[in-house]
């Protein structure tokens, strides 16, 4: 008797931890951002600022904004990393985003993607928590 309470105690803790490890590894605490007015503007010699309101659902220790250019075929110009990034980004505040990106050479951009990332220095474009495409 004694033995099928053990049993019985032993598969309820069993259920319950693979509970709590199936909810760590599926759920999505990756949190979102919303961005409103996204705008990039040329400032002329391959200068261009790049300037958004941001706001988080939760709260992290670190963005980074990246913009990748292309032309109007599609093709890559650059990729213009660090075009602004901010420590400790608080939960439901409105943040006003001014940043600097770069193209060296010639090249006149069609279009741009702004990707942000929780994570620094991030080369993985898959990895980025927000995306969008601008025209040009």
């Amino acid at each position: 008797m004694k033995k099928s309470y053990i049993l019985i105690l032993s598969l309820i803790l069993a259920i319950l931890s693979l509970s709590a490890v199936s909810a760590g590894l599926f759920g999505d605490d990756s949190g979102k951002l919303t961005v409103d007015d996204l705008k990039i503007d040329d400032k002329g010699y391959g200068m261009y600022d790049v300037t958004c309101n941001l706001k988080a659902d939760k709260e992290f220790n670190y963005l980074e904004m990246v913009v990748v250019f292309y032309d109007d075929s599609g093709a890559i110009i650059e990729k213009s990393p660090l075009v602004w990034n901010m420590n400790d980004v608080p939960k439901d505040q409105t943040i006003k985003v001014t940043g600097s990106a770069f193209i060296n050479g010639d090249n006149t951009p069609a279009k741009a993607e702004v990707f942000i990332f929780d994570d620094s220095l991030e080369s993985d474009l898959d990895k980025a928590i927000f995306n969008q495409t601008v025209e040009m």
